[in-house]
């Protein structure tokens, strides 16, 4: 068992899963990953794969649970997911697993590959070119008394706020991607003015910033004055 300064721990569920769970609760009350349980249903259609455009190569800057990369990965796109975080990283990698025995999921986790360590380092340093970088910080608290799903409170333990978002936007402006996505809650800020397309579903929006527009430019200017 793996400690986080949060109390947030890895430990193995009664099914064998590895699962992010708070200290001390009962195992099998935590989040674990199961790509069985994604529906794929009208996929292609959805805000998320729509603002990614074309089918290429996508990096996925911040993978959480994973549950965006499976769903990108099952679209098309071939995926670089990178987590920071050893808890998180942990569970996902061990949903890939399973995933990758599954005939129903197998060639969709195939399509996924898992880096644990700090996405600005991994782009600095990446001769690869992705066609999106697509990026999922921390939603803002809306308020004291919101409170968020489960699992996105188990990530927010391991991994705590994104207080680096921008300083990840500004690495991926610097990179020869052909678009980034921001995906963020209706009620949040921009994380970077001027979003050259916007995609909204019920609970987020996702902001596009396209290679040759007004906001990468300038973005990119700054970074590196």
């Amino acid at each position: 068992m793996e400690r986080a300064e949060d109390a947030v721990v890895v430990q193995t569920d009664p099914d064998g899963r590895m699962e992010l769970i708070t200290a001390g609760e009962k195992a099998g009350h935590g989040a674990s990953v199961d790509f069985r349980r994604v529906t794929l249903k009208g996929i292609s259609s959805s805000p998320l794969v729509r603002a990614c455009g074309p089918k290429g190569a996508l990096l996925d800057a911040t993978a959480g649970l994973g549950g965006d990369s499976f769903i990108l990965a099952a679209a098309g796109f071939a995926v670089t997911a990178i987590e920071r975080s050893p808890l998180v990283a942990a569970v996902l990698r061990d949903g890939l697993a399973r995933a990758r025995a599954e005939p129903r999921t197998a060639a969709i986790a195939h399509r996924i590959e898992l880096h644990e360590g700090d996405a600005r380092s991994f782009i600095a340093g990446a001769a690869h070119e992705w066609a999106v970088i697509y990026l999922d910080p921390m939603y803002p608290v809306k308020s004291a008394s919101a409170l968020a799903a489960k699992p996105i409170r188990l990530v927010r333990g391991a991994v705590g706020d994104d207080l680096d978002a921008l300083q990840l936007f500004r690495a991926a402006a610097l990179s020869s991607c052909g678009r980034i996505v921001v995906k963020r809650p209706h009620h949040a800020e921009s994380l970077a003015p001027g979003a050259d397309l916007v995609f909204d579903s019920k609970l987020a929006r996702y902001d596009v910033y396209v290679r040759h527009g007004k906001a990468l430019r300038a973005s990119a200017q700054r970074s590196e004055s």
